[in-house]
């Protein structure tokens, strides 16, 4: 099977090329120049044309490309530029080209504010960001594409996602800050509860998404079900690097959504399995990976 990756230079995208070439046929397509892969299609998502270019002959297109949450806080317009206008010039050039199916990248920071601790797929989507605003248009863009079009659709939550080729977030911040002696900024009390996921336990269920129909027409949270605080992920830190580093506490920010982590029920009954990786073990690969990239 033929599979484009559409973001394949980025943090997810690296890891999805490596998981799934070798098992399936897989295409590269960013906008970074200087691959020089043959299998690479360098494309501007902006563009239409070019998107046409790039999706023609593909069985199944991964959807990665996004704007991102933190920039969305400056950059509202190009937030909705790439995150919208740019999955429509996706699924009108599937729709062109006959693709029957896109699996594309949602985010938990849709929900916005949670009314329980463990968030189902059928919990309120109130976004309390741009970001999370686009992901929302854009899931129903993909359903409505569905109804109207017959274009099949996977759609992956991801909770707090982190791992190898990640360049930035909060591990990268925190593995910066205490090699380099800075203290470390928490903000609150760093009793903040999310659910971490490591980036190696996602790529079989992206293979199953593609390879079967397990999880067609569907919304899956992508997370463990299981949480850690911001300071139990610091202590974890460190003791793998045996440092202590020093803490400048804040005041919460405003807008800080409450603890939740994912409810993973359906990913389980549709896939069979869940993200095991333990935040330990976890943090253990991604800090030796930053080691060897010197990051």
């Amino acid at each position: 099977m033929k599979i484009l990756i559409l973001g394949s230079e980025g943090f997810v995208g690296r890891n999805l090329v490596s998981g799934l070439r070798g098992t399936h046929q897989v295409i590269t397509a960013d906008m970074v120049e200087g691959n020089h892969n043959e299998d690479y299609r360098q494309f501007n998502i902006m563009d239409y044309d070019s998107v046409d270019r790039t999706v023609k002959d593909a069985d199944v297109v991964i959807n990665l490309v996004a704007h991102t949450l933190v920039s969305s806080f400056t950059e509202v317009i190009e937030n909705a530029k790439t995150n919208i206008i740019g999955l429509l010039n996706v699924l009108e050039a599937c729709k062109k080209n006959n693709i029957k199916k896109v699996i594309f990248t949602s985010a938990s920071s849709i929900i916005g504010e949670p009314r329980e601790f463990r968030v189902s797929e059928k919990h309120d989507v109130t976004p309390k960001t741009a970001y999370g605003i686009t992901k929302m248009a854009s899931e129903h863009y993909l359903r409505l594409y569905r109804e109207m079009h017959g274009i099949t659709y996977v759609i992956f939550r991801f909770f707090n996602i982190y791992g190898p080729h990640q360049r930035n977030g909060l591990i990268p911040s925190l593995y910066s800050r205490i090699t380099t002696n800075q203290p470390v900024t928490i903000f609150g009390k760093g009793d903040q509860v999310r659910d971490y996921v490591y980036i190696g336990d996602i790529v079989p269920f992206f293979e199953k998404a593609v390879s079967t129909s397990a999880g067609d027409n569907m919304t899956f949270n992508m997370g463990t079900g299981k949480g850690a605080t911001i300071m139990e992920v610091l202590d974890h830190f460190s003791k793998i690097l045996k440092t202590a580093p020093a803490i400048d506490f804040k005041p919460v920010r405003p807008g800080e959504i409450g603890n939740f982590v994912a409810d993973t029920t359906l990913l389980k009954s549709r896939f069979g399995s869940l993200p095991e990786t333990g935040i330990e073990k976890g943090l253990e690969n991604t800090i030796q990976w930053l080691k060897n990239n010197k990051i």
